[in-house]
């Protein structure tokens, strides 16, 4: 709706310009974006694991950056980008990137609601299928490293904007798509 794509713009205003450069990047409207993308990402994971930090160290680190950037960004986004500098395209830009928040917001709480309706639903099923999920999860996590594993999922999540808005995932991934596309119609038609 209107008021919660203005509630996330509201809320991304002091990150307006970040976010929409952010977006040119993850979307890859240049053609090096991608191999940026995932240098930036794999050179982030090279110096964490020749750090070797513990999981407590690396999240306090991670939190920090992250109360750092959450205090800077704002202010110095004020002074290196005035308003006036701010176009009608930036602004569609972000109610374009709010609507896709909102989307893939929406999308996950369709998701968390259909598996809660199904576990009452089906409940033996529910569990028969979750059981056998977290096995396979925990196979491979046996075979992997955790570390590596979330490099790869989150090389994929930085991937995947760019994937959409150049037509790979359409033409790659179609059929998955297509039951995708169905399963949000008929939960808009509701």
């Amino acid at each position: 709706s209107v008021s919660e794509v203005g509630d996330i713009k509201h809320k991304l205003s002091g990150w307006k310009e970040l976010v929409v450069m952010a977006d040119s990047v993850l979307a890859w409207e240049k053609e090096y974006y991608a191999a940026l993308v995932s240098c930036t990402l794999t050179f982030i994971f090279a110096v964490v694991w020749y750090m070797d930090p513990s999981t407590l160290t690396l999240l306090s680190l991670v939190g920090e950056i992250a109360v750092l950037l959450d205090y800077a960004v704002p202010r110095l986004q004020a002074k290196l980008f005035p308003d006036s500098a701010w176009t009608k395209d930036n602004e569609k830009k972000l109610d374009q990137i709010c609507q896709e928040l909102l989307f893939v917001k929406d999308g996950a709480w369709r998701v968390v609601g259909l598996l809660l309706g199904y576990k009452h639903t089906h409940p033996l099923m529910f569990m028969a299928v979750s059981m056998v999920g977290l096995f396979l999860v925990a196979q491979i996590g046996a075979m992997f490293s955790g570390f590596f594993l979330t490099y790869l999922a989150l090389l994929v999540v930085v991937m995947i904007p760019g994937l959409y808005r150049r037509g790979f995932l359409d033409k790659y991934c179609s059929g998955l798509m297509l039951r995708f596309q169905e399963f949000v119609k008929a939960k808009k038609l509701e």
